[in-house]
Formats: C-alpha cells, sequence, structure tokens
C-alpha cells in the first residue's frame, strides 16, 4: 500500500519567540507603509497568523507599534551597560548602536527615523534622543568648556552616529567591515571633539 499523504502542519512557537517574530513583522511593516497605512491584518499575515492570535498577543496596533519601539530602547540599554561591564570602552557608542541595528534594522529604523514623525510615538523617540544626549554630555563633560558648545556638541555627536550606522545599512554595508566602521566612525568623532575642545578664537 501507498504511504499515507503527509499533510502540512502549522509550527507551533513558544510565546517569547512568538512575540519576537510578531514584533519583527510589524517593524518591517511599519518602516515600509507607515503607522496609518498598515493593519492588523496586515501584520498578521507579515508574521504568518491569524488575527485572533496577533490580538492575543498585542490589545491594539498603537500597543504594536510601542511594543516595537520599547524592543529597540531595551537592546540598546542592555548593550551598552554590558559594553561598560565589560570594559569595553572604545567605540562603545558606534558599536551599541550597530549592534542592536543589525539584529533589528527595521526596528532601529523606526526609532531613530519615523517615529519622531509620528505623532502617538513622538514622545518615545524624543525620550530615546534625549537619553542619547545625555550619554554623549557625559562623555564630553571637561572637554568641552563652553555649556552652550558642550551641549550643541553632544546633540551633533548623536546625530553623527545615528546617521552613520543608518546610512551604513542603507547602503549594504558589509557585515564582516562593521569592526573597521566602527573604528572609523570611533576615530572621526575623537577627531571632531578634539576640535570642539579648543577656544572659540582657535584655528
Amino acid at each position: 500500500m501507498p504511504a499515507p499523504a503527509k499533510t502540512a502542519t502549522r509550527q507551533l512557537l513558544a510565546r517569547p519567540e512568538r512575540r519576537a517574530a510578531i514584533l519583527e513583522a510589524a517593524a518591517s511593516a511599519f518602516v515600509h507603509e507607515g503607522f496609518a497605512a498598515t493593519s492588523m491584518e496586515d501584520v498578521a499575515a507579515a508574521a504568518g497568523i491569524t488575527r485572533l492570535i496577533l490580538y492575543r498577543h498585542f490589545a491594539s496596533k498603537e500597543a504594536l507599534y510601542e511594543a516595537v519601539l520599547d524592543r529597540v530602547s531595551s537592546r540598546l540599554a542592555e548593550e551598552y551597560t554590558g559594553g561598560i561591564t565589560h570594559g569595553q570602552l572604545r567605540g562603545l557608542g558606534p558599536r551599541t548602536l550597530l549592534t542592536v541595528a543589525r539584529e533589528d534594522p527595521d526596528g532601529f529604523t523606526l526609532l531613530w527615523r519615523h517615529a519622531a514623525r509620528e505623532r502617538q510615538f513622538a514622545d518615545h523617540a524624543t525620550r530615546a534622543r534625549t537619553h542619547a544626549v545625555a550619554l554623549a554630555r557625559s562623555v564630553l563633560h571637561g572637554r568641552v568648556a563652553d555649556p552652550t558648545r558642550e551641549e550643541w556638541a553632544a546633540e551633533l555627536v548623536v546625530s553623527y552616529l545615528v546617521d552613520a550606522v543608518l546610512h551604513w545599512l542603507e547602503v549594504g554595508g558589509d557585515p564582516a567591515q562593521d569592526d573597521a566602521i566602527v573604528e572609523t566612525v570611533t576615530r572621526a568623532a575623537r577627531a571632531m571633539i578634539t576640535v570642539w575642545s579648543r577656544p572659540a578664537s582657535s584655528p
């Protein structure tokens, strides 16, 4: 007798894995289509699940978007703290950003580029940037004497580092070259800080 035909079965994931898969699908949908144009049905289809399963994890589209941002913010904090704990201080800023961006490129882009333009999530984007600027300011403190220039420099450093990472991903930068990019970005940032530390009248 011929062997019975095999029937396809849906892969069952543990709740944390399912949640991670949903967040990845949601980040991709939101970053490519925007918040308003993305429906819960779109996310469910991208994640390969039903709307019922999606709503078991997230009560609304707003909660889903916020969860994507929370995941990126949490990973940035975790990665940065881990670098400090292990004494990996050189290039810590750009390395932290690039590591998390490689893990979750759409979520990273959503946090640093798109969220600020969405009224419901602008506060989250502002908090992320404010925290990053505070860290930059702590590094610059005492190196840029004038308080106004110090604040300006801290804002500029954050913009430079975030854009450096985003553009590296957008041009299709080879992951094998990530360490070299971190070193290049670090050297450039240090050179800028050296110039900013000079009195305004210095050449």
